[in-house]
């Protein structure tokens, strides 16, 4: 009893240095960062955000690679903890960066933890305010994305004050997809502030949809009003990543993007400009559009059952308990209505959760679970990952409905 007790002040003891350095750091190195994300980023506006006593959730949109910095410019005085993608521990320089100056709150992508949850609520409990992005993702053409569909039920349950964030111009700046920054305008703020007992007197859905609204950004809306020029180079670099259907050809990963210009085997052939928008001879004018158009075909392709795609150079990794990862195949994977295989692997869709990309150091990866585990995919070539994700997402949402039916 005794030695149970030494060790629960020893890991107490533990916490409060971990808390005091990380305090500590948030006040003197957080403010000097600005002067250096200027210098990539171009201007931008973060708005103090509103000082409340105790524990708070902070709700921001995620639209760029640093929204979590942008997000703390508007806390400088108050240190939060951030929930983050599994992934990032898994390099183990940045891994260790980030243990040791930010301390995290790890969430393996494609699945709902338990441990991440009980995690919040314990710092919650302390008087911590946590940082929560519950898009779950950036977004691939600069609108919005649903909440993670835990989101309303983790407020409820938390009890605490929640701050909603907006950040604008973050998608134009660092575009997902794209392997180069646009010098912009970049803004952000917190939209609204709701009070325990008023998430307590909303319905989940009610509280997911006032969420949603706080949140919401369009790229299109806002450019067609705003004609904000985001200046770079290589603009349409990286594109394929995100279109990866051809409207003219309908080939599947036949798109590539040179220079400021998006084009296709098939002689297809659209610019990209510095407004974000495609050039008059493009089928679409924005990459919303074109990607609205995507999602429709490959719902129809998945419903006929006959699409199938195929890559070489893919690489199946098992995800273990402490970050760590192993190779498990190498070589040709394929996706069908039968599951994804990559030689004598074989992963049904039957019992796979819906997948999820990770983007870290410019590269995507595609994780998945099941119940035997969870899994990463990754390309040493240029194929799009994201085509495999959607077509899962596709095939798993017609398993579903054929169930209920």
């Amino acid at each position: 009893m005794e030695e149970k007790k030494a060790e629960g002040n020893k890991a107490e003891e533990k916490k409060d240095k971990l808390l005091k350095r990380h305090r500590w750091l948030w006040k003197h190195v957080l403010p000097k960062l600005r002067f250096f994300l200027r210098l990539h980023y171009g201007p931008f506006d973060f708005a103090p955000a509103p000082e409340l006593e105790g524990a708070y959730i902070v709700l921001p949109n995620h639209s760029c690679g640093g929204d979590q910095f942008f997000v703390a410019f508007s806390f400088l005085k108050k240190h939060m903890y951030y929930v983050a993608s599994e992934h990032a521990f898994r390099k183990k320089l940045l891994g260790a960066v980030m243990r040791f100056a930010t301390g995290p709150i790890s969430r393996v992508k494609g699945t709902v933890a338990a441990s991440t949850v009980l995690s919040i609520l314990r710092w919650l409990r302390q008087g911590v305010p946590i940082c929560i992005f519950p898009e779950g993702n950036r977004t691939w053409n600069g609108r919005s994305l649903p909440l993670h569909p835990t989101t309303a039920k983790l407020l409820r349950t938390a009890g605490v004050p929640v701050m909603t964030y907006r950040i604008e111009g973050g998608y134009l700046s660092d575009p997902r997809w794209s392997h180069s920054l646009r010098r912009g305008r970049l803004r952000g703020g917190v939209v609204n502030i709701y009070k325990p007992e008023d998430l307590k007197k909303m319905s989940l859905s009610e509280i997911n949809e006032r969420i949603s609204a706080d949140l919401w950004v369009d790229t299109d809306e806002s450019q067609s009003r705003e004609h904000i020029p985001y200046k770079g180079k290589k603009l349409a670099e990286g594109l394929e990543e995100a279109l990866f259907l051809c409207p003219r050809c309908g080939k599947i990963g036949s798109l590539r993007g040179e220079g400021n210009v998006f084009a296709c085997s098939c002689g297809l052939r659209a610019e990209y400009g510095e407004d974000a928008f495609f050039d008059e001879k493009a089928p679409f004018r924005s990459v919303a559009q074109w990607d609205d158009w995507q999602l429709g075909e490959l719902r129809r392709l998945a419903e006929a059952g006959d699409v199938r795609l195929s890559d070489e150079g893919a690489e199946i990794w098992r995800l273990g308990e402490e970050h760590e990862t192993t190779l498990m195949a190498k070589g040709t994977v394929t996706l069908d209505k039968d599951g994804l295989r990559l030689g004598s692997l074989h992963f049904p869709l039957e019992g796979m959760q819906e997948p999820e990309l990770c983007h870290l150091a410019g590269k995507e990866t595609m994780m998945f679970t099941n119940e035997e585990g969870s899994f990463e995919l990754r390309f040493r070539g240029s194929p799009s990952r994201r085509k495999y994700q959607l077509l899962i997402r596709e095939f798993l949402a017609l398993r579903q409905e054929k169930t209920a039916g």
